[in-house]
């Protein structure tokens, strides 16, 4: 039986040593009761009912208790075997079975045998001292992970279209319950998070064929081949073999989509890191995402295959608009959508201590970067600190599917990270660049082309160059009101008591929608307008009824060079429908 080094034996505690203390030897090996080879010594038949086998052992332990353990033998007389000791005082010995007090002998020894069909009592009286050994939690001298996965549909959506995988590539594991504390393998294990779309129909079965697609093609001995004339280093064999997965994912399900017209326009992002040895190795299609927090600071290690990325990127729009901006969903490529599509690679070298989170575009849509690195720096159990994400994304209005996956990542085999150890993302091209297209110079002279001369055009007449200026004109008019309109027009801010909420003004769907916190901004030409909080369809229930929040109107004037602002706000829904109610 070990105990841990942090628990004291059960029973009574053992009583403090007298005198001087001396230093404790250092010894790893299990305490074994065995005695050396001698004659066996005759007894009679009733001694053997009834002689007691008195056993002395002792272990290099700071502290030790001492018992008599008595069972009947059948041809040993009793012996004592005394090792050296640090600590012996005399204690009364814990209740514990014969077979956990007695281990078994170390080679090389003849143990004395025991006969019993039981646990073996131990006696009340003190006859020598035995030790309890102290044996160490294991500490693995590899890459100790310890992960965990979590999704969740979601307040506003009715199917959820989102999947997600883990897998030891050695045997093919795929159980969270098996792989929520492991050591890593020589294969290593591999994370996948997809976000489907295309329906319930098809979204769903978009992500779940690539998260089945992925550890099926890892497991492959065979390697995507490399480029003639180059040769690859594992990290770089390993990278290549993780894009070839992802390529084949993309099309078995642009040929499901291709072939069932139930499931045309289906496809899905995908996001997946492979932890093998002190590498992860990244590959991203779409808007998923792949963070790694460490020493207190949380990196985003994907790039965001996105419209409003892009936009972002190229100095079009600011951060601030960005989170208000109407086609924020719009991604760039997805698998499944197109024959061929271009994955994006990445690295992190590891370190002990890492925390990796992978995550649909449900959790960081809603939520922050700060918000995810203080819950990855403070909460100490991945199951928590995933629990803690998705309800932090749905008391932010849950609009989207959420998934994530939360990997601890520790173990000797990492080095401890240094202050120069920062994560910076980059993608990581793995093929060599192609060499510049250069033209050879003509060494075959140009035939000589006689002229040829163009046909006299017809001469356009009065009515149609009138006809011509006049539509310009209207054309060029309708341009610089619209310009001057929209350079009166007056930024309005909105309050109101949900996100995700419609404004209508003037009876048309003015393209803003509530925010997180519900405000936004709409722009309006000066002027009186009606305006009017709205559901988004997707969201009405099934009832008729209205969500909280929604159908509320307010008419406002709009002076050019002022302040304005629309403010909604629940109470005052609240008391309309008390009023009503009353009549």
């Amino acid at each position: 039986m070990s105990t841990d080094a942090s628990d004291p034996p059960s029973g009574d505690p053992p009583k403090a040593a007298e005198g001087p203390t001396p230093a404790p030897e250092k010894d790893a090996s299990p305490t074994a009761v065995a005695v050396p080879e001698a004659a066996p010594a005759a007894v009679t038949a009733a001694a053997l009912e009834t002689a007691p086998l008195t056993v002395t052992v002792t272990a290099s332990v700071t502290e030790s208790v001492s018992v008599t353990v008595t069972a009947p033998v059948t041809e040993t007389a009793p012996v004592t075997e005394t090792a050296p000791v640090t600590e012996t005082p005399a204690a009364t010995a814990p209740d514990v079975p014969a077979a956990e007090a007695m281990p078994a002998a170390q080679p090389g020894l003849t143990s004395a045998p025991v006969e019993h069909s039981g646990p073996v009592p131990v006696a009340d009286t003190v006859a020598g001292p035995i030790a309890i050994p102290v044996v160490a939690a294991p500490v693995s001298a590899g890459v100790d992970i310890h992960l965990i996965g979590r999704t969740d549909v979601g307040l506003m959506r009715e199917h959820n279209e989102d999947n997600l995988a883990v897998a030891r590539l050695d045997d093919d594991v795929r159980d969270f319950d098996a792989l929520l504390h492991h050591t890593l393998e020589p294969q290593g294990t591999l994370l996948v998070v997809c976000d489907g779309m295309g329906g319930a129909a098809a979204g769903e079965v978009a992500s779940s064929m690539a998260v089945a697609t992925l550890p099926e093609m890892m497991r492959k001995s065979e390697s995507a081949p490399a480029p003639p004339g180059v040769v690859d280093d594992q990290p770089t064999a390993l990278a290549r073999k993780l894009r070839f997965a992802t390529e084949e994912a993309n099309r078995r399900i642009f040929t499901e989509q291709q072939t069932n017209i139930a499931r045309a326009g289906m496809g899905t992002t995908m996001t997946t890191a492979l932890l093998h040895g002190d590498q992860a190795i990244i590959a991203q299609v779409g808007d998923s995402r792949c963070y790694v927090f460490r020493r207190g600071v949380l990196t985003q290690v994907t790039r965001d295959q996105s419209l409003v990325n892009q936009l972002l990127e190229t100095g079009q729009i600011t951060v601030e608009q960005a989170k208000y901006f109407e086609h924020s969903n719009v991604i760039l490529q997805a698998l499944g959508v197109q024959e061929e599509v271009e994955v994006q690679l990445s690295r992190v070298a590891l370190r002990r201590g890492d925390r990796m989170l992978l995550c649909s575009d449900g959790l960081v849509g809603v939520i922050s970067d700060e918000e995810i690195g203080a819950v990855l720096g403070s909460i100490e159990d991945p199951k928590d600190a995933a629990r803690i994400l998705i309800e932090l994304a749905n008391s932010a209005g849950g609009p989207d599917n959420i998934t994530v996956v939360v990997a601890y990542i520790g173990g000797l085999g990492l080095a401890e990270p240094t202050e120069t150890d920062l994560i910076e993302y980059s993608t990581w091209r793995i093929d060599p660049a192609p060499p510049p297209v250069v033209e050879a110079p003509a060494t075959v002279p140009l035939p000589t082309v006689p002229p040829v001369r163009r046909a006299a055009r017809p001469r356009v007449g009065t009515v149609e160059l009138f006809s011509m200026a006049v539509v310009l004109g209207l054309i060029a008019g309708s341009f610089f009101v619209g310009l001057g309109m929209f350079r009166r027009a007056v930024t309005c801010s909105v309050v109101a008591p949900e996100p995700g909420l419609v404004l209508m003004t003037d009876g048309r769907d003015s393209g803003m929608r509530t925010g997180p916190n519900g405000r936004g901004q709409v722009r309006l030409v000066p002027g009186r307008h009606t305006i009017l909080l709205d559901a988004p369809r997707a969201a009405r229930p099934l009832d008729g009824a209205d969500l909280a929040g929604a159908n509320q109107s307010r008419s406002i004037d709009v002076r050019a060079g002022e302040a304005c602002e629309i403010r909604f706000d629940q109470a005052t829904r609240a008391a309309e429908g008390s009023a009503e109610s009353a009549r």
